[in-house]
This record gives structure tokens, C-alpha cells and sequence, in this order.
């Protein structure tokens, strides 16, 4: 015998809102259903009104019926496994009231459509009182405004905030609303710079900058590679981000994202160009410094979310076993040409100056940095010491060599902080330093001034600041 049992309202609606969307994905999620509806226009308003705040997303998009718009506010109005069509970007039908319910308690939609206004709302206080799925339906009235066409989708009773004091509530709010833009200059980032349908996004009246993670004006892109069969459909490509030297101070911070560049190295996993997830090596390596410039697009589309495995809120997925071993064949050669670029840097040392302050060498045992010994200046010194303190400052130096602390560099370096920077205050003793320096390599029977600058100018601490110490000496 088969017996219908139907959900309880209350209960459910609270399951629904504990899904775990955060504040971004939420009005994310709430975008999408405006691309997929031909929006080229996105705005969003976020008010504070006290300590009443609301938020409206409103799109010039196609619009609803009536009956469009009972659909659109039934839980559940679409299944995952119904056709699609290529631009679509909602997933379960859950979206509009899922991504809702996660920050507020009142819904409202009014949507504008065939000069008719038609508007519908849940509240969920009147849901959990009667236990009740009852939809507030507005009969539908003449459209008399500027808006002919399009969707305003209005969040009021936004109780997330409610454990907080009304000081912490409102700056919580406002930060949130700071991060909006960017999390949106991200996410869609192909659709503002028109790499897909150019739609312009507007947070409380400030137009959203696309954040391109590949930073295509310097990176060096890698051939595309494709998987594709009758379920998947799959295009992968690979970008090495260029090292400091070959970018200015600002593009370096801006492209390295509010993590940083060994957070942001990873997949870039894109669902008809929105962004899914946050960048991952989907467990295939180790983020690490040396692939901290190598960031790789995967683009799918909406055909193979059940083998992605895509979640409810549009921001995780799980690569399918056939693109998984894909990519572990080709991870390789996608992470190469950033590894080279760090290594590079690395061998600078022996490679390229030649008279470093610090020796690098491999040994058995692994990587070691000593003083140099024979740099000119420190060898001139030397020279100049009785035994007893010639014996005290090699003791100097060894405990020096050996206590290199490495692992703070490594973690310094790793978070893109600059190390040893000088003080402006310090340029002129380096400016003096220099001169002294050149005096002295050019005693040497094989260099002159011109070869003693020639070799000063590649030697650190000088090679920074050369431009400067150039026009002084």
C-alpha cells in the first residue's frame, strides 16, 4: 500500500535555511537565476534602515507570468535531471528560496512581464505558525513603471545578524556589503568583461570590476587541453602568472587576490563561465610556493552536474574519475613553467652575480647558504685582521651560515611579504657603500670601473636600487 507523506512545513523550512550558504553565495545564486533569464543589467541594493536592513536584487530581464512566478517560488520547482537549456545556470529549482531562506525570513518577488506587474512573497513566520506552505499572491495589476520588463527580488526580516549588538550588526553588514562587489567581480568576472554575454553589475550604485585571476595581459597561457565524450564536455587551460620583476608593484598585489598567490593557485572550476568553487588542486598536489604563479581554468557546462557532483549552493564540485585521471596525466606539464620560474630564482645566486653576498650550494645532505667569504668586501676585511680576531670572526660566520632561519623566510616568502626591503633612510649609505665598493673591485688587475659597476649592479643589495644608486655615483 502506498501512503503520501507530506513534509512538515515548519520543520523543513528550517532545514532549508540551514543549508550553509553564506552571504556571497546566496545573492550569487540569486544572480544566476537573473543570467538565466537574459538580464543585462544586475542591481543590487543593500540598506541598513536602522536596524531593519534589506537587500533587492533587481534584473531588466525577460520577466514572469503568474504562473512562471508560482513555479519560480514552489520549493523545488525544477528536478536536476530535467533538460536545460546552454545559458541555464540554476541547478536544483531550489535557488530562489534556498539562497532566501538562508538570510532572511520575508521573500518578496515582483516581477514585470506583458505590461502586467505580478508579485508573490513568503513569509516564514506565517509558514512555521500554520505549518502551511501559504504563498501570499498579489492579483496581478498594470505595470506603470519605468520598468518594462525584469525581476526585483527584495529580502526583508534578515534575522542573521540578530545575535549581534546593533554596533557589531551594522558594521557586519556594511563589511559584508564591501566584500559583495569583489566576491561578484570574481565569480562573474566573465560576464562583466565580456568574455561571455557582457552584463553590468551594480552594488548600492558602484559598478562591479571584473577580478580576472589569470591576469591574460602577462601570464603565458598553455595550450588548451579538451576532454569530451557523450557525458562530459570539458576544456582545460593553463596560465603562469609572471614573477614580481615582470610586473609593477600594483598589478603584483592586485592579481596576488586578498589570499594571496599560494592560497589562489589551483583549478579554477567554471559552469558556463560563473565561477564554482575557490581554487583547489582537488587533492592531486600540495599548494606550495614553487606553483604559487600557476592558476588553470576548467570550463564545463550544465549537461554533467551529477558527475561533477555539484552542490545545492553552486559552490563546490568533484571532478568526475575520467577528469581526474586526466588531470593527473597532464598536471605536470601545466605546473612546469611555474616551477622553472621559481627555480630560476633560486639559481640567480650562482647563475647571475658575481660576487654574492651568500653562497649557495647542494650538498649531499641537501641546500646550504653560506657568506661569501671571497666577496670583495668581506675578503678585504679579512685581510686586515690580526689571528685572534680573524679566528673570532670565522666563529661569526658559522654561527651565522647556520643559523639561517629558513623556515621564516620560506613562510615570508610564501605569503609574497617583501623581504629586507631598505629604508629610504638607509639609500644613502648604500649610495656610499657602492662608491667604496667600486674603488675596490677596481683594483683588481682584470676590472675597471666600467666592469666593477657592471658586476655590482647584479649583486643584491645593490641590483634593487641600481636606477637610484646609478644616477649618484
Amino acid at each position: 500500500m502506498l501512503k503520501e507523506v507530506s513534509p512538515n512545513a515548519s520543520s523543513l523550512v528550517m532545514s532549508m535555511r540551514s543549508i550553509g550558504y553564506s552571504f556571497n553565495n546566496a545573492i550569487a545564486d540569486i544572480i544566476d537565476n537573473s543570467i538565466t533569464a537574459e538580464a543585462d543589467l544586475i542591481k543590487i541594493q543593500c540598506l541598513w534602515n536602522g536596524e531593519v536592513p534589506t537587500i533587492e536584487i533587481e534584473d531588466n530581464g525577460k520577466g514572469m507570468s503568474e504562473n512562471e512566478l508560482i513555479e519560480a517560488m514552489r520549493p523545488g520547482s525544477k528536478s536536476p535531471l530535467s533538460s536545460r537549456s546552454n545559458d541555464d545556470l540554476g541547478r536544483f529549482g531550489l535557488g530562489l528560496k534556498t539562497a532566501s531562506f538562508s538570510q532572511c525570513k520575508k521573500l518578496i518577488v515582483k516581477t514585470f512581464q506583458d505590461k502586467l506587474i505580478n508579485e508573490a512573497s513568503w513569509d516564514l513566520d506565517i509558514v512555521q505558525e500554520q505549518n502551511k506552505w501559504f504563498l501570499d499572491l498579489e492579483n496581478s495589476k498594470e505595470n506603470t513603471t519605468n520598468l518594462k520588463t525584469g525581476t526585483i527580488i527584495r529580502w526583508e526580516k534578515i534575522d542573521t545578524l540578530s545575535n549581534k549588538n546593533k554596533e557589531d550588526a551594522e558594521e557586519t553588514f556594511n563589511s559584508m556589503v564591501s566584500n559583495l562587489g569583489k566576491h561578484i567581480g570574481i565569480t562573474f568576472h566573465r560576464y562583466i568583461n565580456g568574455d561571455k554575454r557582457k552584463i553590468n553589475f551594480i552594488v548600492n550604485g558602484i559598478k562591479c570590476e571584473a577580478f580576472d585571476p589569470f591576469f591574460k595581459e602577462k601570464s603565458t597561457p598553455l595550450p588548451i587541453e579538451l576532454i569530451k565524450n557523450q557525458l562530459i564536455s570539458c576544456e582545460i587551460r593553463g596560465f603562469t602568472l609572471p614573477n614580481k620583476n615582470k610586473c609593477t608593484e600594483k598589478e603584483w598585489d592586485y592579481f596576488a587576490g586578498e589570499e594571496g598567490y599560494l592560497a589562489n593557485q589551483g583549478f579554477y572550476l567554471y559552469r558556463n563561465g560563473r565561477l564554482i568553487s575557490n581554487p583547489t588542486w582537488f587533492g592531486l598536489e600540495r599548494k606550495s610556493p614553487k606553483r604559487k604563479l600557476c592558476r588553470v581554468r576548467i570550463d564545463i557546462n550544465n549537461k554533467s552536474d551529477l558527475l561533477w557532483q555539484l552542490d545545492v549552493k553552486k559552490s563546490s564540485a568533484v571532478p568526475p574519475p575520467v577528469v581526474k585521471r586526466r588531470l593527473k596525466k597532464i598536471l605536470r606539464s601545466l605546473l612546469s613553467p611555474a616551477e622553472r620560474n621559481f627555480n630560476n630564482q633560486a639559481r640567480r645566486l650562482s647563475n647571475r652575480e658575481l660576487n654574492p653576498i651568500w653562497e649557495r650550494a647542494i650538498k649531499d645532505r641537501g641546500i646550504t647558504y653560506q657568506i661569501n667569504r671571497n666577496h670583495p668586501l668581506i675578503k678585504d676585511c679579512l685581510e686586515k685582521l690580526d689571528e685572534s680576531l680573524y679566528e673570532n670572526f670565522q666563529k661569526i660566520f658559522f654561527l651565522i651560515d647556520n643559523g639561517l632561519p629558513s623556515e621564516g623566510i620560506y613562510a615570508d616568502y610564501s605569503d609574497d611579504k617583501n623581504i629586507n626591503e631598505i629604508e629610504k633612510s638607509d639609500l644613502d649609505y648604500l649610495i656610499k657603500l657602492s662608491s667604496e665598493m667600486i674603488n675596490l673591485l677596481s683594483q683588481k688587475e682584470d676590472f675597471d670601473r666600467e666592469r666593477a659597476k657592471m658586476s655590482l649592479r647584479t649583486d643584491e643589495p645593490f641590483k634593487k636600487y641600481w636606477e637610484f644608486i646609478e644616477e649618484k655615483i
